[in-house]
Parts: structure tokens; C-alpha cells; sequence
């Protein structure tokens, strides 16, 4: 494993329920999937880009490095599951952590995410997310050690992303002008 070696990963495995079962990631945004724009941020700064995803494999592969499905034993079981998928492929890529994102903001910017990567260089044993209006664990950089404990989580039942940030003592960084970047757009009057 390469010190500080970092998978871009972009979460797009969810059902779409708000959007009429409609693939988040693939709906456009200026013109552009979503996905596009965040894997667009996020690729100067990484080793490579996935996206997790359950459906829609193709066009996702036309976006990134590589597509990852949710592990068989938790298919369609949230966030937590495309994060384990994550970090299991950046730890066979030799990574040490993942920056992930989710599909559906796609005004998130390269500064955002170097404002996160410099917070976890500070101490990399340690999962870090972004806090503007409130807490935004899905912005953020996990280590690759945080693996048996996202298992054992997903084992225990648990689907609550900020009940395992809180379980690994994941640390907030505070970017109070990135509020309108944090903001989801999933349903369609976002649009």
C-alpha cells in the first residue's frame, strides 16, 4: 500500500426513489450527468476515479476509472455499502484511503476536496468530513483501515452513515463557504 495514495469515489448506487426510480447520477446538470461534474472535481486530485453503482454499469464506465457494485451481502443497503465497495477496490489498487462524494452534487469543486485531503495528510490513521450548515459524511476521506469496522457495522444492521463516522471517531472539517457545494439534488424541482 502507497502512504497517502487516494481512489476518487463517487456514490451512485442508490434507488432514485425521489426522482421516480430515475439513475441520479445520469440525470443532467448543465448539460452533463452529475456524476460527470463531481468525478470532474475530484480526478486531478486521485490516483484514479470509481463510481459505485448498481445499475446503469456502462454509462458510469464512460465517466470513471472503474465501477464497483455494492458487496453481495449488503446489494441496495445505502451509502455504507457503495463506501465498503469503495474501499475494498482502493485497497486492491494499493490505496490507502478513498475522497468520496455522492453523485448528486454537482456543484462540489477541486478546492472542497484539497481542503479535505490536506485535513486528513494531518493525521491519515484518521476518516475526516466536511461540515458547513451540518454534517456532510458523505463528503469526505476514509482510510482503508476503517474496513473490518464498516463490515461489522453493515453486519450489525447498521445503515446510518453518522452512526459510523461517530463509531470510528471521524474527525469534521469545518468549511462554512461550501454549503451551496454540499447541496443534493434529488428531487425535481432541484432541477
Amino acid at each position: 500500500m502507497t502512504a497517502n495514495k487516494v481512489t476518487g469515489l463517487v456514490l451512485a448506487g442508490g434507488e432514485g426513489r425521489r426522482l421516480g426510480g430515475r439513475d441520479k447520477g445520469l440525470v443532467r446538470w448543465q448539460g452533463e450527468p452529475m456524476a460527470a461534474a463531481v468525478v470532474r472535481a475530484i480526478r486531478p486530485l486521485v490516483a484514479s476515479v470509481v463510481v459505485s453503482a448498481n445499475r446503469s454499469r456502462a454509462d458510469y464506465e464512460a465517466l470513471a476509472d472503474a465501477v464497483v457494485a455494492d458487496p453481495a451481502d449488503w446489494s441496495w443497503c445505502g451509502p455504507l455499502a457503495g463506501l465498503l465497495a469503495g474501499l475494498r477496490d482502493a485497497q486492491s489498487r494499493g490505496a490507502s484511503a478513498v475522497l468520496v462524494s455522492p453523485c448528486d452534487t454537482p456543484s462540489v469543486t477541486v478546492d472542497l476536496f484539497e481542503r479535505l485531503l490536506s485535513a486528513w495528510r494531518c493525521a491519515p490513521e484518521r476518516a475526516v468530513f466536511a461540515r458547513a450548515d451540518r454534517d456532510h459524511p458523505l463528503h469526505g476521506v476514509y482510510p482503508v483501515s476503517v474496513i473490518p469496522v464498516l463490515e461489522e457495522a453493515l453486519l450489525d444492521g447498521e445503515r446510518r452513515v453518522m452512526a459510523f463516522t461517530r463509531s470510528i471517531d471521524a474527525a469534521p472539517v469545518d468549511v462554512p463557504d461550501a454549503v451551496d457545494q454540499l447541496r443534493n439534488r434529488n428531487r425535481p424541482e432541484d432541477f
